[in-house]
């Protein structure tokens, strides 16, 4: 397991890639971060998390960061999406940031830019050569600080339920 030290107010931090058995502590995160997004709590849902993440563990490469107390304050979580071979065009996959989340007391102190470079550091050493993610716009600077931009002209999304509301 790969870890990073980040420093922040007098803190040590550690950065790792999620193993197996931080699947109940991504499901609390992800709880605290939905209940901030305005989401409702149900039972079980950090077992439901838990349970769906691992299932994914594979093709969803998270971090996950813990404060010197050793208590989890954000994460980082991704997929990994391959390529079949072609002879147009590259094969190597890339990276969809799906979340970032840092809790409110480790906020302020460029956690998840330091999360998101321990990404950007382990996509390097497995040949990942883009990265693409939807940005709230309050993250933007944060993304641009990455070297992240808007993607071209050519990309283009579908929403089917939008289409239908709007006939």
């Amino acid at each position: 397991m790969t870890s990073t030290q980040v420093c922040f107010d007098a803190q040590v931090s550690r950065i790792v890639r999620a193993e197996r058995e931080h699947a109940f502590i991504l499901g609390a995160l992800t709880l605290q971060a939905d209940l901030e997004d305005g989401g409702t709590n149900r039972a079980g849902f950090i077992a439901q998390f838990a349970d769906a993440w691992l299932e994914e563990f594979e093709s969803m490469p998270t971090w996950v960061a813990f404060g010197d107390d050793g208590s989890a304050v954000g994460f980082v979580q991704t997929n990994w999406v391959s390529k079949l071979p072609s002879l147009r065009r590259p094969t190597t996959g890339w990276v969809h940031v799906k979340k970032v989340f840092v809790t409110p007391a480790a906020r302020g102190n460029d956690l998840a830019e330091q999360m998101l470079r321990a990404m950007i550091a382990w996509g390097t050493t497995n040949g990942i050569e883009r990265y693409q993610l939807t940005a709230r716009p309050p993250a933007r600077s944060l993304y641009e600080r990455l070297g992240f931009t808007a993607p071209d002209e050519r990309l283009m999304e579908l929403r089917p339920a939008a289409v239908s509301s709007a006939r």
